[in-house]
């Protein structure tokens, strides 16, 4: 890239944030809240696009530690997933904010963007916007898949490897469902949030299963319609070229599974 490239983006890049800045300016406004981005798109400037990252939810945890308790916090979300570390860690924040939380989803927050929405006292989506199950990834593959296989097969032709993920993807499991639990217990009944989280973390439905606003208001979460336009002018600063399908995506590389189960689980 020469030089006249490098500042032709450097100049994009800084009309781009400033035209953000002021759209998010009367977003906070009109809506008396405190306006976060959590979105993942291609950006004018760049060659690709991203997902949910530790460095995602450092940038977030500080902006609603920022935020002053009684004021209310609307987060713009739009992606297809990430690292469960940094999914929880948002999550948390939202949940202990004092002040109302509202998540807007425009097009879709699957995976661990769903994991950050049950955390809000409220999401607003349009009919055809998506959520998607929260289920643990381990090494590329199902967790629920992995556990299905240690059942299935004779423990003798199973090797050490696919024991030891299964090990893994059961914990996972486990702590995916307490954790989704724990975020709608003062939402509905116990008997109610226990059901939805183990919807949403069995493994029923593939991962890339699309769960509509309409999805998402039978299971009894706090969804409506009601997305503010000037969402929309923020993703109009946004290119829209080649993006990652909010579906299964690579975590170790492609093909690649890890030695040992030492990463966290991810829910891309």
């Amino acid at each position: 890239m020469n030089e006249t490239e490098a500042a032709r983006r450097d100049r994009l890049r800084a009309e781009t944030m400033a035209r953000r800045r002021e759209i998010l300016a009367g977003l906070e406004a009109t809506e008396g809240s405190k306006a976060i981005t959590l979105i993942h798109r291609k950006e004018p400037w760049a060659d690709e696009d991203d997902h949910i990252t530790v460095e995602d939810s450092e940038f977030v945890l500080m902006q609603i530690r920022h935020t002053p308790p009684g004021r209310p916090i609307d987060l713009i979300l739009h992606t297809p997933g990430g690292l469960a570390l940094a999914s929880e860690m948002i999550a948390l924040a939202l949940k202990g904010h004092a002040a109302r939380v509202r998540v807007i989803v425009p097009f879709y927050a699957m995976s661990g963007g769903t994991l950050i929405a049950l955390a809000a006292d409220e999401v607003l989506m349009e009919p055809y916007s998506i959520l998607g199950p929260v289920d643990p990834q381990i090494a590329g593959m199902p967790a629920t898949a992995l556990l299905r296989v240690v059942q299935q097969k004779p423990l003798h032709a199973i090797d050490d490897k696919t024991l030891i993920l299964a090990d893994t993807a059961r914990l996972a499991v486990q702590g995916v469902k307490a954790f989704v639990g724990w975020l709608l217990a003062d939402r509905m009944p116990a008997a109610k949030a226990a059901e939805v989280a183990d919807l949403l973390t069995g493994g029923y439905i593939t991962h890339d299963t699309p769960l509509t606003m309409a999805v998402a208001q039978n299971l009894g979460l706090n969804v409506r319609p009601g997305i503010p336009p000037a969402v929309y002018d923020l993703f109009s600063t946004c290119a829209f070229g080649v993006c990652k399908r909010p579906c299964l995506a690579q975590y170790d590389g492609p093909g690649v599974a890890p030695e040992a189960p030492t990463h966290r689980p991810s829910w891309e």
